[in-house]
Formats: C-alpha cells, sequence, structure tokens
C-alpha cells in the first residue's frame, strides 16, 4: 500500500496513491495498512492551523516500528525537506528514502 500526506495537494494520478489531507487521517491508515505498507510519501507543511507536520509522522513511524521500504518527501518547504531526508536516511536505513515534488 503507497499512502500519500498532504493538506492540498493530490498525489499523482498515476501513483496508486491513498490519500490523507491531515495527520490524524494519516495515523489511521498507517494502522490499517501496517501489514501491506510499502510507501509513503510526506509533505512537510499541513496547514496553517495544524500542530503537526510531515516530521511529525515519519517520528510517529520511528516509534511505532513501522518501515515502509519507500519513503518520499514531496514537500517545497526546503528546511522541512532537508530535515525528513536527514531523519528518514538515519532512522529507515533499509527504505529507499527519496526527495521530489510535486507539480501543482
Amino acid at each position: 500500500m503507497k499512502l500519500f500526506l498532504d493538506d492540498r495537494r493530490t498525489p499523482p494520478r498515476d501513483g496508486g496513491y491513498i490519500s490523507a489531507d491531515n495527520y490524524a487521517e494519516f495515523l489511521a491508515l498507517l494502522d490499517k495498512y501496517i501489514d501491506c505498507l510499502e510507501e509513503v510519501s510526506l509533505d512537510y507543511d499541513l496547514g496553517w492551523d495544524s500542530m503537526f507536520t510531515g516530521f511529525d509522522a515519519l517520528k510517529y513511524m520511528k516509534r511505532h516500528d513501522m518501515h515502509p521500504k519507500h519513503i518520499n518527501v514531496h514537500s517545497t518547504h526546503i528546511s522541512g525537506r532537508d530535515k525528513m531526508l536527514t531523519f528518514a536516511s538515519v532512522n529507515f536505513p533499509e527504505a529507499e528514502v527519496t526527495g521530489w515534488p510535486v507539480e501543482y
């Protein structure tokens, strides 16, 4: 299963993603698909009113021993993106970690 977290963008049409537009929805999807989780694609900013970021989603996955095969950071928030890519590379060494921004 491939999960996509972003508050305003939709996932690529041909990507086969299930989409969440906030942190709580994403966690519910993680819990639902934990046994078949292949990929996550994360944005850093999740809305001006959100207390959470895509970085929080990565920390949640680490704390709960969730290890997707591929982690993509599609954020255009440069410092947040770099922080997420570094964290993912260090904490999920067996995952393919990529960073590509989604066109909007």
